[in-house]
């Protein structure tokens, strides 16, 4: 390591240090304590403040680099940086016999603990320092009524006739897939329940690359379905299923069978796509809002040259019920709601404003009655609704952009996407206007994305 590069670890971990001696010490939270009552455990987290500007977003040697090897140095900065800062809290938690139970992720600066009592997590609290002791978050994937099977024949049909399924074509991938790409030399990323990797719509396309923190399987499996669902929308090579299907998927399973998904599964996943650099990762859960939880991840995503895609949550249609984390960030994802056939938006698909004022979703996609991959055999699908079936069209999309763009960065795709968008007439328009035109609005967002329109096409 360089000296300057050391002086700028060194000085970062010094702040935290600093920080550490002299606050007067944690606090707990009410959801953690309520867990507790009763002589109750439960599994808590340890969060210290985010290192991530200080360490990592101002580095000016970052700030010169590119591709694995600039993820390599934020790795490794991250890694030293949470570590120091975690140090004296992972002394205790040994002390207390918590080591084998604790996860110290370095992607964000916070601690895992599994089945902890209130004694234990009290004597945490009362270790100086600025940090909270609090309950993890929890997701569910929530796709709007149960699936219905899709027969071949009906498959076949529409595939002869649009040579896609009515989302692909809905966004105008087939005129791109003529003109100028079908997505190759694009990884695409999916954080879902996992990948039925023999499914005869994605076994030829599988780029190689695979994590499970919540079974430790060595291969991809599903064992719920909603990631064989997205990722075959993303990438799927039968019957016009997929966006882009020449485009490489990998994939973590950071959601169990029940479609669960625990805030530790979810970060674990998040450093190993930070580490596997893909072009584009795709997103479809969530649950809560204004919940800041994932933005470091989210963060380094972005910074590293990640685009990440978010579903915007099934909470509609209520004005204000975008969900996490696709309710973050402004500027930084690509949040999307979930528009029918005839170009109405969905009425589950959430709304915005966001909890902080800010404009939700950022586009929206085909994400009814969508036929797509399932878990249940190697050619079996079925139809899902949801912005979970949003989500993948316009990572889809994104690959697409890419493929025929090499060069471009997140905010070329994003103005592309949001400035060549088609905008149906809607009186959807109850969630207020940022301005006094009728698009961007808190339902389209700045509308249904074209793929076509937004290459130039």
């Amino acid at each position: 390591m360089s000296r300057k590069l050391l002086s700028l670890v060194t000085s970062s971990v010094a702040l935290t240090m600093i920080l550490l001696s002299t606050a007067n010490g944690g606090s707990i939270s009410e959801g953690l304590m309520s867990k507790l009552e009763g002589g109750q455990k439960s599994d808590a987290i340890l969060e210290l403040p985010s290192i991530f500007g200080n360490v990592i977003s101002s580095n000016p040697l970052l700030n010169m680099m590119s591709g694995f090897a600039k993820v390599n140095m934020m790795t490794s900065l991250l890694k030293q940086a949470t570590s120091a800062s975690q140090a004296p809290f992972m002394s205790v938690i040994s002390s207390l016999g918590l080591a084998e139970s604790a996860t110290p992720f370095w992607i964000s600066n916070d601690i895992n603990l599994k089945n902890v009592d209130m004694e234990s997590i009290q004597t945490l609290a009362a270790l100086p320092g600025v940090f909270t002791l609090r309950e993890p978050a929890v997701v569910k994937v929530n796709p709007v009524g149960p699936g219905s099977n899709v027969d071949s024949e009906t498959l076949h049909r529409a595939s002869r006739q649009t040579q896609a399924q009515w989302g692909v074509s809905k966004i105008q991938a087939p005129a791109v897939w003529s003109a100028r790409t079908r997505g190759a030399n694009v990884v695409v990323a999916g954080i879902d329940t996992g990948v039925y990797r023999e499914h005869e719509s994605l076994k030829d396309n599988y780029g190689g690359k695979w994590h499970d923190p919540v079974y430790g399987n060595s291969s991809p499996t599903d064992g719920q379905g909603h990631g064989t669902h997205t990722m075959g929308t993303i990438v799927g090579r039968s019957y016009g299923i997929g966006v882009a299907p020449d485009a490489k998927w990998i994939a973590c399973r950071g959601l169990d069978n029940n479609g669960r998904g625990s805030e530790s599964w979810l970060k674990s996943c998040g450093q190993w796509v930070l580490q596997q650099k893909p072009h584009v990762v795709s997103n479809s859960w969530g649950g809560g809002q204004g919940a800041n939880w994932y933005n470091d991840v989210i963060n380094a995503w972005r910074t590293a040259g990640i685009i990440p895609v978010f579903s915007i949550g099934n909470s509609g249609s209520q004005c204000r019920t975008a969900n996490s984390p696709g309710d973050q960030l402004p500027g930084s994802l690509i949040s999307v709601g979930s528009t029918k056939s005839d170009d109405t938006m969905s009425s589950f698909s959430s709304r915005g404003a966001s909890s902080s004022g800010a404009l939700k979703p950022e586009v929206s996609a085909p994400g009814d009655q969508i036929p797509s991959a399932y878990y249940t055999g190697t050619s079996d699908y079925v139809y899902l609704s949801g912005t979970s079936m949003a989500a993948p069209h316009v990572a889809g999309a994104v690959a697409l952009m890419l493929s025929a763009n090499p060069t471009w960065k997140y905010a070329d795709v994003y103005n592309a996407l949001t400035g060549q968008s088609d905008k149906p007439a809607t009186n959807d328009l109850s969630c207020g206007k940022p301005s006094s035109s009728t698009y961007p609005n808190n339902a389209y967002g700045y509308g249904r994305i074209n793929v076509k329109r937004a290459l130039g096409l």
